[in-house]
């Protein structure tokens, strides 16, 4: 992206008056997270999609740990942290970290940015009491019960927002906040809640798509079931660390 001059610019009218205009503002800069772990089935068509849309970002993955060859997939196209042990709280904070970007977005693997997605962030952090926010979500499989789901997500509600949403927040804020909880599990709706209590949070018109396989694997109905009785746990107190077991994995 190239520097935009400080230096005012100044034209002739026709009228002969020399006028001098502002310079006009500097374009945020967009930096993407992408934390992994053994996604090697979906990685190389997934980056190589992001590289497409994203070509004027600073993109990083931060692997955490896979044995399935993931890291060396990821390294043939971005930047790769190799962390060693799995847990996207430290693995997200790992790779803010090594981005010096205005704006952090912080995508799943298994997510696909739209195309207009940097367009569509600057556009909402225009606003200076916009502090982040989200993208509604879409799935890559057609259901009825996965589009009344996706439908929802255009709603600011704690049962609707999770990290296959791809967060994003201004740097100045994230660092405000500590960053992400390095905890095993819930460290999408921990962050989420607190930078809620900072107000300016949206959910953006565009979407995002992501895998239904846990939808799929699971079942939709179960699995939202799921996600909303883990959600009101964690509300009420309960340990991410122990809600962990309640939340199969599924690759």
């Amino acid at each position: 992206m190239s520097a935009v001059s400080s230096a005012s610019i100044h034209s002739q009218t026709p009228a002969g008056i020399l006028c001098a205009t502002s310079p006009a503002p500097r374009e945020l800069s967009i930096g993407i997270v992408i934390p992994v772990l053994n996604e090697a089935a979906i990685l190389p068509q997934a980056l190589e999609r992001l590289a497409h849309v994203a070509a004027d970002c600073q993109i990083v993955v931060a692997d955490g740990g896979s044995s399935d060859g993931s890291a060396a997939i990821a390294r043939r196209r971005f930047p790769t942290l190799e962390l060693g042990r799995p847990g996207r709280g430290t693995q997200m904070n790992a790779g803010a970290a090594a981005l010096d970007a205005d704006v952090l977005v912080f995508l799943h693997a298994d997510s696909a940015l739209p195309a207009d997605f940097a367009a569509c962030i600057r556009g909402a952090l225009r606003s200076p009491r916009v502090a982040g926010g989200c993208f509604r979500l879409r799935f890559d499989v057609n259901r009825p019960w996965l589009r009344f789901y996706a439908w929802c997500t255009r709603f600011s509600h704690r049962f609707f927002h999770f990290g296959d949403q791809a967060f994003f927040v201004r740097r100045r804020v994230f660092e405000e906040m500590g960053g992400y909880r390095e905890w095993v599990f819930m460290e999408d709706v921990e962050f989420l809640k607190r930078l809620r209590r900072r107000a300016g949070f949206t959910v953006l018109d565009a979407e995002v798509t992501t895998s239904a396989r846990r939808f799929v694997s699971q079942g939709a109905v179960r699995q939202q079931l799921r996600n909303i009785v883990i959600v009101t746990l964690f509300e009420l107190g309960v340990p991410a660390a122990r809600l962990a077991a309640l939340y199969p994995h599924v690759r």
